[in-house]
């Protein structure tokens, strides 16, 4: 359907507010980005430590499954700081909308 300029004006909120569901929403869904983003960057975190610890244990001997558990751990390494980055633009596209 199209609006003209006159229905355009009767559609709009009066002082140009947002609607409050809307930005309730979005309140909500900011506080589950940044939960995402803490859990993120812990996951990050003890994923570097289990690839230092797997890089230790091939340097010692560990043999193959040292080896496999420290390419486990970059690639899920890989995969955490990924979902953070992309949660942290998120982050910033949220807050610029409020």
């Amino acid at each position: 359907m199209t609006e003209n300029k006159a229905a355009a004006r009767v559609l709009e909120h009066p002082n140009g507010q947002k609607r409050e569901l809307s930005q309730t929403h979005k309140n909500i869904l900011l506080h589950f980005v940044r939960f995402g983003k803490l859990f993120a960057k812990t996951c990050a975190v003890m994923l570097t430590l289990l690839g230092l610890a797997a890089f230790a244990g091939a340097v010692q001997g560990g043999g193959l499954p040292a080896m496999l558990s420290m390419l486990a751990a970059i690639v899920a390494d890989n995969w955490a700081l990924g979902a953070w980055f992309s949660l942290n633009e998120t982050e910033a596209y949220l807050c610029a909308e409020s």
